[in-house]
C-alpha cells in the first residue's frame, strides 16, 4: 500500500510538473507583446527570437541578457512584420527554396556542415520557422528595395567625375570598412550604468559574440539595420574619437568603450584599403614548405640527379593542400612544415619572386637551397585591396550608398504610417 502510494504521489508529482510547463507554454503563446496594423506578436514569437539570437550571437544566456533583449528584439519582430507587410502590398515574395538556399549559405559562411543549423535549433528547442521568418523577411526587404528604389536612383557622370576627382586628392590615404555599435546615454539613466552595459558588451564581443547580431540587437546608431556596418570611410569621415584609435586597431578587434558626445561608441575595422594604390609587398600568405634532403652517401638514391628527380616528382604529384599532412608524414623530413602567414615584403628577394604569383592551392617548382630542395605550397592569400577609380565601380558604389540610406527612409515612412501596439 505504501510502495501504491508513493507511485500514485510521484505520477502525480510529475503530472502537476507537466500542468505548469504546459501552462506556462499556453501562456507564452496567449501573451500579446505587440499588435502591428491588427497582426499578433505572441510572447512566444518574443521567447523563440531571442533564444535564437543567443544561440546565434554567442552571448551568455542568462536572465540578464534575456532582459536586455526584450526591447530590440520586439522592435525587430516589428520591423519584420512590416517588411512583410510592405511586400504583400506590392506582390513581392521570395521562394522556400531560396530561403533554404540563404540558411544553406549561412552555414557555409560560418564554418557549418550542411543542415548542422536545423539539428542546433532543433537541440535548442528553437522552432525552425523562428529562423526561416527571419531569414524570409530579410529575403523580401532585400527584393523590395530592388523593384522599389534602386530603379529611382539615377546617378550622373557628374557625380561619378566628382567622386573621381576626390579619390585623386586622397590617393595614397587609408580607408576603413567600419562597423558600430552606438548606445546613447539617456537622461534618465545614469552614465554609470551605460558605461557598465557597454563595458560588458566589450566583453563577450571579445569572447566570440557576433558583431553584427550585437549591434542589430543592441545598437541605437543608424546602422543597426545593417548589423552596425558603416561601410569604407576615412578617418577625417568619423568622430574624432573614434578616428584617433583607428591606425592601430588592428582587423576584427573590438575597440574599447569611446565615450563621444551623448554616448558610447564600440567599433571593429574589417579590412582596409589604399585609395589608388596596391603594394605587393603587403601580400600575405599562408605557406607550407617541403624540404627534400641529400641522400645520405650510398643511398639508392644518392647523389644530385636523383636527389632532383625525388623533388620533381614530389612537386608534380602535390595537388593542393588538403592532402598536405599526408604527404609531410610519408616524407618524414625534419624540416617541412607549415610555415604559416607572412608578408610577401618580409621574404628574401628571391623567394619573393617565386611566391609573388602563386595563388591558392599553387606548388613551387623546386628551389635549390643550401643542399636541399625547397617546395612552396600556397595554401591562402590575401592580396591588399586598393580603392578602383574605375567609372562603373564608383558608380554601383554611389548607388548602394545612396540605396540603403533612401531604404533607412523608407522604412521609418513606414513605421509612421502603421498602427503599432506594444504591450510590454
Amino acid at each position: 500500500m505504501l510502495i501504491c502510494r508513493t507511485i500514485r504521489n510521484t505520477l502525480l508529482a510529475g503530472l502537476a510538473a507537466l500542468l505548469v510547463l504546459s501552462t506556462a507554454a499556453a501562456q507564452d503563446v496567449q501573451k500579446i507583446v505587440a499588435v502591428v496594423n491588427d497582426e499578433v506578436i505572441s510572447g512566444y514569437d518574443l521567447n523563440q527570437r531571442i533564444k535564437l539570437t543567443i544561440i546565434l550571437s554567442g552571448f551568455p544566456d542568462t536572465q540578464q541578457t534575456r532582459q536586455q533583449l526584450v526591447d530590440p528584439t520586439v522592435a525587430r519582430l516589428i520591423d519584420d512584420r512590416l517588411k512583410m507587410q510592405e511586400a504583400a502590398r506590392y506582390n513581392i515574395t521570395v521562394s522556400d527554396e531560396e530561403v533554404l538556399n540563404a540558411i544553406a549559405y549561412l552555414e557555409e559562411t560560418n564554418g557549418m556542415q550542411p543542415g548542422q543549423m536545423d539539428r542546433m535549433l532543433r537541440q535548442n528547442n528553437i522552432d525552425i520557422e523562428t529562423m526561416t521568418a527571419q531569414v524570409r523577411a530579410n529575403l523580401i526587404w532585400n527584393r523590395l528595395i530592388e523593384a522599389r528604389i534602386m530603379p529611382r536612383i539615377t546617378i550622373s557622370d557628374e557625380e561619378v567625375e566628382a567622386v573621381r576627382q576626390a579619390m585623386e586628392a586622397n590617393k595614397g590615404k587609408t580607408e576603413y570598412l567600419l562597423s558600430e555599435i552606438y548606445l546613447p546615454i539617456e537622461p534618465s539613466a545614469p552614465e554609470t550604468q551605460v558605461r557598465d552595459s557597454i563595458a560588458n558588451l566589450v566583453s563577450q564581443l571579445r569572447s566570440g559574440a557576433s558583431f553584427e547580431r550585437a549591434a542589430s540587437q543592441f545598437s541605437q546608431g543608424a546602422t543597426a539595420a545593417s548589423g552596425g556596418s558603416i561601410g569604407w570611410v576615412l578617418e577625417e569621415d568619423v568622430e574624432p574619437e573614434i578616428a584617433e584609435i583607428l591606425p592601430d586597431l588592428g582587423t576584427n578587434r573590438i575597440s574599447d568603450p569611446l565615450r563621444s558626445g551623448a554616448g558610447f561608441y564600440i567599433v571593429t575595422v574589417k579590412a582596409t584599403r589604399t585609395i589608388l594604390e596596391n603594394n605587393p609587398d603587403d601580400i600575405s600568405l599562408d605557406i607550407t614548405q617541403i624540404v627534400v634532403p641529400e641522400a645520405a652517401e650510398g643511398a639508392a638514391n644518392a647523389g644530385p640527379e636523383a636527389q632532383e628527380k625525388l623533388a620533381t616528382t614530389v612537386s608534380n604529384f602535390i595537388d593542393g593542400c588538403e592532402k598536405l599532412p599526408e604527404i609531410l608524414t610519408e616524407l618524414n623530413s625534419p624540416l617541412s612544415g607549415k610555415i604559416g602567414r607572412i608578408r610577401l615584403g618580409d621574404m628574401p628577394d628571391h623567394i619573393k619572386e617565386i611566391l609573388r604569383d602563386m595563388d591558392v592551392g599553387d606548388v613551387s617548382t623546386p628551389y635549390f637551397d643550401e643542399d636541399v630542395y625547397r617546395i612552396f605550397v600556397v595554401c591562402e592569400r590575401n592580396d591588399p585591396q586598393a580603392r578602383s577609380n574605375d567609372p562603373e565601380t564608383i558608380r554601383r558604389e554611389i548607388l548602394l550608398r545612396r540605396a540603403e540610406n533612401r531604404a533607412r527612409g523608407y522604412m521609418q515612412d513606414i513605421h509612421t504610417a502603421a498602427t503599432i501596439e506594444t504591450r510590454l
